[in-house]
């Protein structure tokens, strides 16, 4: 039984989903403005929510990936190519944790949540996966927003309030995407190559590829720091952002000088706790606020 849950967690891949559920946290945490016994019902159905229509989306997209996975030495041995995991099952299992993650939002009222969360999974399933995948090296752009809703979804999860913030931090993701990546394509370039399947690192020249990844960087940075330009965070989190973006930006310089597997990586391994560290930043900030 524990054996067989492995194996699903691990067909879900959590490495992919672990983060979406984190910003979908943040989403939902900022959006609190009190600690409330609701307030904490609807933080921890937002996790819920955001855990399952990711496994379920993952899920979906490995069934349709099956034999682009089966080609690539980077994925040929994830449990649905291994055979670990029956296609019919692995239909079962994605649909269901979908249209759960839709459904547990619509029973407690939250409606707009409800909606991004079918649009998020339609996103990443349908047009991401099934139509453009093979078929655009700009695919990701489009498949970016499913990976960005998870912050609107915690947000509107907890409250139906306009802020900017959830949308800023909503873009913020979107650009982070293509960067994150677009590096580790780049990284794999012959496997896709080899898979047919046509990400811009495999499309485009080496050089080009790292001037796109780069810009998509900045405007990474750009939309970090926007939160302090409308005021909504103060001066110690410009400062920190700041910090934190340097490597981002000596990276991004070091890949358009010198394009290659390791300056790629270096990115890559870089933007996922770049993107944590500024969530957590947010969380921190709104903590304070509740308990002052």
């Amino acid at each position: 039984m524990l054996k067989s849950l492995k194996i699903y967690i691990d067909y879900s891949k959590p490495k992919v989903w672990w983060l979406l559920v984190f910003t979908g946290f943040a989403g939902a945490f900022i959006a609190t403005t009190k600690f409330t016994e609701a307030n904490i019902i609807l933080i921890i159905i937002a996790i819920i929510s955001v855990t399952s229509g990711s496994m379920g989306a993952e899920g979906l997209t490995n069934y349709i990936d099956l034999n682009m996975d089966s080609i690539m030495k980077r994925t040929k041995n994830r449990p649905l190519p291994m055979g670990l995991i029956s296609k019919k099952n692995a239909l079962i299992f994605g649909y269901s944790l979908s249209i759960f993650s839709v459904i547990i939002l619509l029973v407690f009222g939250k409606y707009i949540a409800s909606f991004f969360m079918a649009i998020g999974i339609f996103d990443n399933v349908f047009i991401y996966s099934y139509l453009l995948k093979k078929r655009s090296p700009y695919s990701i752009i489009y498949g970016g927003f499913s990976g960005a809703f998870p912050v609107l979804i915690g947000w509107y999860t907890l409250t139906t309030k306009f802020s900017w913030l959830p949308w800023i931090l909503f873009l913020l993701v979107m650009f982070w995407i293509p960067v994150h990546v677009w590096s580790l394509a780049y990284r794999y370039k012959d496997d896709y190559k080899n898979a047919g399947v046509p990400m811009l690192p495999v499309v485009y020249p080496d050089k080009e590829t790292a001037i796109a990844i780069s810009i998509a960087s900045l405007f990474l940075i750009i939309f970090s720091v926007i939160p302090y330009i409308l005021g909504i965070f103060n001066i110690i989190y410009l400062i920190i952002v700041i910090i934190l973006s340097i490597p981002i930006i000596i990276f991004s310089i070091k890949f358009i000088n010198k394009p290659d597997k390791n300056s790629s990586l270096r990115l890559f391994v870089y933007t996922a706790p770049y993107l944590t560290f500024i969530f957590l930043i947010a969380i921190i900030i709104n903590l304070i606020k509740i308990l002052a």
